[in-house]
C-alpha cells in the first residue's frame, strides 16, 4: 500500500502526503454549461442524460465562494467538464470572481470554434491562466472526421489569433495544445508538435493524450496503446471534484451521468463531500486493490500519463501496479 501512496502523492502533489491531499481537493471542474456544438467520435455527448444545460447564479456562488475561502489547498479550478465552456455568456465574469479573489489558476478546455476575437479578448482580461486547446490533427479531412460539425480552417485560424492576442494582453495566460491520439491521428505527432512549436512560448505545452474508455462507457473504443491505470488507484479519487451544472457531484469526471452520485452542493460543504463516508469508501476499495468492485473503475484508462514533462514513466507505472503488489 505504501507503493500506492507514493503514486498518489508524486502523480498529485508531490511536496506534500498521503494524508494532506484528504483535507481538500486540489483540483476542481465546474460545469457551467452541459452542452456542445461538436459531436465528436471519443465523446459520450449522445449518452447525455441530464437535462439542466446552464448552471445558475446561487449554484456557482455556493461553489465559488467556498473555493475562495479556502484557496490555499488549490491547485487549479477548471471552468467546464463535458461541454463547451465558450457557450457560457458568463465565463469571463466568473473568472474574472476567482481572479479577484487571488485565485490565478483557472482554466477551461475549449474545441477553440467560438473562440473568436472577442471572446479571446474577453477571457483574457478576465484573467484566465490556462487555456487547454483540443485540436486533433492538421489535416482537414481528419479534423473534421474527429471534430464533428466544425470547421478546421475556422479553428486554426482561432487558435493561432489568440496565441498573438495572449502575448499582448496577457502573458501568464499558459497554453495548452492537445491531441487526443487515436487510429486516425496516431501518425501525426511529429510533425503535429513541430507546427504548433513554431506558435507556442516557453510556458506553453504541446502534448498528445491517447483516446481513452470513459470508465468502459464509449461505444466502439478501439485502444492504440497499453495501459497501466486499470492496475493502479485512481488519482481523481484523491485530487478532483466536479460539479455538474445543477451542484450534483458524481464520483468523478467520468461519470458523466452521474450514476455513481456523491452528493449535492447545495446541500452540504465541498469539505463535507470530500471527507464523505462514501468518497472514504471508495477510496478504501482503490488502495485494498477492488476498485473493480465499482463498475465505472473496473477498466477505466482516463488518467494514463501523457506526453510531457510530467511523464511518469510506464516503468514506474508497472512497478506500482496492483498485479506486483
Amino acid at each position: 500500500m505504501n507503493k500506492f501512496k507514493d503514486y498518489l502523492v508524486r502523480r498529485i502533489s508531490p511536496k506534500e502526503n498521503i494524508d494532506s491531499l484528504l483535507e481538500f481537493p486540489k483540483f476542481i471542474e465546474i460545469e457551467t454549461v452541459n452542452a456542445c456544438n461538436a459531436r465528436c467520435p471519443m465523446c459520450t455527448i449522445n449518452d447525455w442524460e441530464r437535462n439542466y444545460p446552464v448552471m445558475k447564479d446561487d449554484v456557482f456562488d455556493k461553489i465559488s465562494d467556498e473555493l475562495i475561502e479556502n484557496k490555499k489547498f488549490l491547485k487549479r479550478v477548471s471552468l467546464y467538464r463535458d461541454g463547451e465552456p465558450l457557450i457560457d455568456k458568463k465565463l469571463a465574469q466568473r473568472i474574472n470572481k476567482f481572479k479577484e479573489a487571488g485565485i490565478n489558476e483557472t482554466s477551461i478546455a475549449t474545441n477553440v470554434s467560438l473562440l473568436n476575437e472577442k471572446r479571446s479578448k474577453e477571457i483574457l482580461e478576465a484573467g484566465l491562466g490556462l487555456v487547454i486547446m483540443s485540436i486533433d490533427s492538421l489535416k482537414k479531412d481528419v479534423f473534421e472526421s474527429i471534430r464533428v460539425r466544425l470547421k478546421f480552417d475556422e479553428v486554426k485560424e482561432n487558435a493561432i489569433n489568440f496565441l498573438k492576442l495572449r502575448d499582448k494582453i496577457n502573458p501568464n495566460c499558459r497554453v495548452w495544445i492537445r491531441m487526443i491520439r487515436q487510429e486516425s491521428n496516431k501518425d501525426e505527432w511529429n510533425d503535429y508538435y513541430n507546427f504548433w512549436k513554431g506558435y507556442a512560448s516557453e510556458n506553453d505545452r504541446i502534448y498528445y493524450h491517447n483516446i481513452f474508455n470513459w470508465g468502459g462507457q464509449l461505444d466502439n473504443y478501439k485502444s492504440i496503446e497499453k495501459s497501466y491505470e486499470p492496475n493502479l488507484p485512481c488519482v481523481a479519487l484523491w485530487s478532483l471534484m466536479v460539479f455538474f451544472a445543477n451542484g450534483d457531484v458524481p464520483l468523478c469526471n467520468v461519470d458523466y451521468n452521474n450514476k455513481f452520485p456523491t452528493g449535492n452542493i447545495m446541500k452540504t460543504s465541498i469539505k463535507e463531500l470530500w471527507k464523505s463516508k462514501i468518497a472514504d469508501e471508495r477510496r478504501k476499495l482503490h488502495m485494498e486493490k477492488n476498485k473493480a468492485k465499482i463498475s465505472i473503475c473496473e477498466n477505466c484508462n482516463v488518467w494514463d500519463e501523457v506526453t510531457g514533462d510530467e511523464l511518469i514513466s510506464p516503468e514506474f507505472a508497472e512497478k506500482v501496479s496492483i498485479r506486483n503488489n
